[in-house]
């Protein structure tokens, strides 16, 4: 459809919202200029961008189709599809689900939410296409928090159950891709991390998952909540699995230039060793002491440090009081990097990377008929974010993204003295699903007290890997390593699983 150019009437009303007085003689001259402009726009409409991007239309897939409730015990599946990958690359014949906030083309993508149901994306994301490439075959989209906005499990499409007790719940908001491998319906995962979303659901379902450096791996093709925070990450039964997955998925592409020069990739799974005599840990005392965290989670975590000493590893307390703010810094960077991406139609404005505009259209179409049925934290998140906009001027962001730089020295000034910090990934098992709450119960009750978001802020690698259970439910260890030695973290995760395994 052409463009169709303002009218003065349409000036003046978006003059309004941007504080201009514009007079008469002032709006006919802007609406004969903005006719102008609109051959601009035109040009830019000429070009086909899924024609020049390619990949997605030269494999043959089938097209994403409902799981019955008799199937999908736990809520972890929206859809179940196939897409083969290259025969005898790296993961041939692995089975791999993808979070429903990952583009797989001709497959339906919910994001968890009745908003944007219905959308179908025309392209795959960025590591989608190198899964596929290196063999891995694409099974289905798994099941996610509402929009990404919780860490317990609640999506449109039913709350997502934990596989070691129905009674509680996944976690999330990558939900469904700890359990479709908690349960063995799949051999790895991909989730997306904002704040502890590959981490807490690892945690609380009993697998493995690594939110990677910021940057290490593309997110193009991802729905995010905010540019600073997204992270895509693969989540599986074991170290050596995760680390196949990344060495696959790492890596700058053209589409992505956020890094202004192509990170550093290891073939992560060639380089473990099971080794723990040289690692020096520091154990992040403001993430043990914590006023709602169980004490068997945390002696069930000490017992894995302690394994990990007998291997040989040296393990010192350290301490970062910062570590103690760093949810509320979050918090308030996120309100407005989240109010952001929604005027900007999901995706935001002024990044360097490759827009995916048939999402931008299908998004920027559902919110403004469907906005009501954004769950209630995104409802929150956005007043908050537009309230402090408006108020404040963005002065509490900006002053929580300068905070980010400290912490981040804060946390680099650590790790020069030692290889990784260590902490629990949660401070408690996963919570009881009351099924009573509504949204806004949940809202005020439910939490799962986690040590996650502050690495998603400063974007330092943190994988977390089981070491043991309390009451029948998993404990997760968190490791965290200086930023792009992912393969240092990845390595210490597995001397930690070798050593709880008695290998």
């Amino acid at each position: 459809m052409p463009i169709r150019p303002p009218t003065k009437d349409d000036l003046r009303a978006f003059g309004d919202s941007l504080f201009l007085d514009l007079t008469d003689e002032e709006l006919e001259f802007f609406a004969e200029m903005a006719e102008h402009r609109a051959e601009a726009y035109e040009t830019v409409r000429s070009y086909d961008p899924v024609s020049r991007l390619g990949g997605s239309e030269r494999r043959e897939r089938s097209a994403g189709v409902r799981v019955p409730d008799e199937e999908n015990p736990h809520n972890a599946w929206v859809n179940r599809c196939y897409v083969a990958g290259d025969d005898g690359g790296e993961l041939d014949g692995m089975d791999v689900a993808i979070k429903d906030n990952v583009c797989v083309a001709g497959v339906e993508l919910t994001c968890g939410s009745q908003v944007v149901e219905g959308y179908v994306p025309d392209v795959d994301a960025t590591i989608v296409t190198r899964l596929l490439e290196a063999g891995a075959d694409i099974t289905g989209k798994a099941n996610m928090d509402d929009f990404a906005m919780t860490t317990t499990g609640h999506s449109a499409f039913g709350t997502i159950t934990n596989p070691h007790d129905d009674d509680h719940l996944a976690g999330g908001s990558s939900g469904g891709s700890a359990v479709v491998v908690a349960t063995g319906e799949a051999d790895a995962a991909i989730g997306t991390d904002q704040g502890g979303s590959v981490r807490i659901p690892a945690a609380l379902c009993g697998v493995v998952g690594h939110k990677p450096t910021y940057g290490l791996v593309p997110y193009t093709g991802c729905i995010g909540l905010a540019h600073a925070i997204d992270h895509p990450g693969p989540m599986a039964s074991d170290v050596e699995t995760v680390a196949r997955i990344l060495s696959v998925i790492a890596g700058s592409n053209e589409r992505d230039l956020r890094a202004a020069s192509p990170v550093p990739v290891e073939p992560y799974h060639e380089n473990l060793d099971g080794d723990a005599s040289d690692l020096s840990i520091g154990l992040l005392q403001e993430g043990f002491d914590q006023p709602d965290a169980d004490e068997r989670v945390l002696e069930c975590v000490y017992g894995g440090l302690e394994t990990l000493e007998e291997r040989g590893a040296s393990l010192e307390d350290v301490s970062e009081p910062m570590h103690r703010d760093a949810e509320d810094i979050h918090t308030v960077c996120t309100a407005e990097g989240l109010l952001d991406a929604m005027i900007g139609e999901g995706l935001g404005h002024g990044w360097k990377a490759w827009y995916n505009t048939s999402w931008i259209e299908f998004f920027g179409s559902a919110r403004r008929v469907q906005a009501d049925d954004f769950p209630a934290p995104l409802k929150l998140s956005l007043l908050v974010g537009a309230y402090a906009n408006e108020t404040y001027h963005s002065r509490y962001y900006a002053d929580g993204m300068n905070l980010v730089v400290e912490l981040t020295e804060r946390y680099d000034a650590l790790l020069e003295e030692r290889d990784l910090l260590a902490m629990p990934t949660t401070v408690r098992t996963a919570p009881e699903h009351e099924s009573e709450l509504d949204q806004y119960d949940r809202l005020q009750e439910e939490k799962v007290p986690a040590n996650t978001t502050a690495f998603n802020r400063t974007g330092h690698p943190a994988i977390s890997v089981p070491v043991g259970e309390v009451d029948g439910l998993p404990v997760g260890l968190m490791l965290v390593g200086s930023r792009f030695d992912d393969a240092t973290v990845l390595d210490a995760a597995e001397s930690l699983e070798s050593a709880l395994a008695g290998r």
